[in-house]
């Protein structure tokens, strides 16, 4: 994959004799210019290995042989990035600065506008991005990181006080793993596995109308949880994460009876609920404009009046949406109509 490298000089030399084997993965509550140009900047004391733009380039600011000031754990018990406050086992295990072990990834994006939801390009990018990470890991450590959620997390997994919504609750760590493992695309996600280990998945509920799942579902990602949706037979399950170690699993169980759901966990799979395909009437240069009622891109920033007074090319198309040429930007197809 092409990545532009603009070296930082806010790193550790090498990684205190640790061996990667986790990929954190943030938002940068700014541009992807604005965010590469402050990384690199001395003042900033932080930085990150790689960063993603929404239309898909990608960056490189740290060697991976080198620990990046980005996902900083303290030894303090007093600090409120204190490693005995991570979610995740493995931080609380080794009791040390995460940074040295971690390799992180900043994705362009705004919180607000996004909850770290990616673009469809930006989430191509992810996926071949880690799956470089991980090929370059083994070469030079002879480690293999894990495809789960126990290696490949969100900053709020390692600093859940400081840090509770980056990258956010619509990011797609789902979708990502699934593509990785093999048994989904980039542009959706799969409840199973092919690899012969029993994941641990933790679900809330089971039911027979799919939108009562869906209730469930924007309740929890309205309390900040990374979710979404698999079928499994007739009923519809909400799932709040997929754990390799039993004890992740009943960790994220806790907390999800601590704020009132009720939860299970079971190692059967599902198949993800993913949103209708694009009409079939909508082609790869199809010439459309967008309706004088339409409000919002598919990923969520408002569309401005002026954008629909223009005809466009579509350039590509996607599950529900389409993305048109002219403005390098992705709207619902059911926000379009050809001309």
């Amino acid at each position: 994959m092409n990545i532009t490298q603009r070296p930082s000089p806010n790193k550790y030399d090498g990684r205190k004799g640790w061996k990667p084997d986790m990929i954190v993965c943030h938002i940068t509550e700014g541009s992807y210019d604005g965010a590469v140009s402050w990384l690199c900047n001395p003042q900033a004391q932080a930085s990150a290995h790689f960063v993603v733009a929404q239309d898909g380039r990608v960056a490189q600011l740290v060697q991976l042989t080198d620990g990046a000031w980005c996902n900083g754990t303290s030894t303090d018990v007093g600090s409120s990035v204190y490693y005995g406050k991570s979610t995740l086992a493995v931080v609380r295990e080794r009791k040390t600065n995460a940074n040295y072990y971690t390799v992180s990834i900043e994705h362009e994006g705004v919180w607000a506008k996004t909850k770290g939801r990616l673009t469809d390009a930006q989430l191509s990018a992810t996926i071949e991005l880690i799956k470089y990470i991980r090929s370059e890991v083994k070469r030079i450590y002879g480690v293999e990181i894990p495809i789960d959620r126990e290696h490949i997390v969100g900053h709020y997994q390692i600093n859940p006080i400081t840090k509770p919504n980056c990258p956010g609750s619509e990011f797609q760590f789902d979708a990502i793993i699934a593509a990785l493992k093999g048994t989904g695309s980039s542009a959706g996600a799969s409840g199973g596995s092919t690899t012969g280990t029993s994941l641990y998945r933790v679900q809330v509920g089971a039911y027979g109308a799919k939108a009562n799942a869906e209730k469930t579902l924007a309740d929890l990602k309205a309390k900040g949880y990374d979710t979404m949706l698999v079928q499994v037979g007739n009923l519809y399950k909400v799932q709040v994460g997929a754990y390799s170690q039993k004890a992740n699993a009943d960790n994220m169980a806790a907390r999800l009876k601590a704020d009132g759901f009720d939860t299970f966990i079971t190692t059967q799979g599902g198949s993800a609920v993913v949103a209708e395909p694009a009409a079939t009437s909508i082609t790869v240069g199809s010439k459309v404009k967008i309706k004088s009622n339409a409000t919002r891109y598919s990923t969520g920033q408002a569309i401005p009046d002026w954008v629909k007074d223009d005809t466009y090319t579509v350039q590509q198309l996607g599950d529900g949406k389409v993305l048109l040429k002219e403005i390098l930007s992705w709207v619902n197809t059911s926000d379009v109509t050809l001309v």
